[in-house]
């Protein structure tokens, strides 16, 4: 296969893996703070975060290797929503993301879980993600098909 072919199936196979980990954060959030699920949701956010770093770079490897090139990318408006979507998706995490490390060092300082309240804005901002992250895909299936140039 070609590299163009690899690297499109690897960005696929990381789009939906970041999906998956951010749909398990979601589930986790659906229940109740118990001490197994606030050290469990450090380690699915850092998952995330690696697939979503690791989608990034694969995403910027098919701009410049790709067969399309950068210039079909970069002059599509469709593209730059895309990412601008993909960016606030990202924005909006760091928040969930300080929050799981802070219930995890006070879980383990003192035993402490977070309230109720600090779980049900965690579980908002996630549901918030899966939403931004939907028109992404939206985005790369329309862009897939040069609409927008």
């Amino acid at each position: 296969m070609s590299l163009d072919t690899n690297l499109a199936i690897l960005h696929h196979l990381l789009a939906f893996g970041l999906v998956g980990l951010l749909m398990a954060e979601w589930a986790v959030l659906r229940g109740v703070a118990s001490p197994e699920s606030v050290r469990f949701l450090p380690k699915i956010d850092a998952a995330y975060g690696i697939v979503a770093l690791l989608l990034l770079i694969v995403g910027y490897l098919r701009l410049r290797y790709g067969i399309k090139g950068f210039a079909f990318y970069s002059g599509n408006p469709v593209f730059w929503l895309k990412i601008a979507f993909f960016l606030g998706t990202g924005l909006v995490s760091i928040v969930p993301t300080i929050a799981f490390i802070r219930w995890a060092r006070a879980l383990k300082a003192s035993d402490t879980l977070p309230s109720a309240a600090q779980w049900v804005r965690a579980r908002r901002l996630v549901t918030l993600e899966l939403h931004l992250l939907a028109p992404v895909m939206v985005f790369a299936a329309i862009m897939a098909r040069g609409i927008g140039l």
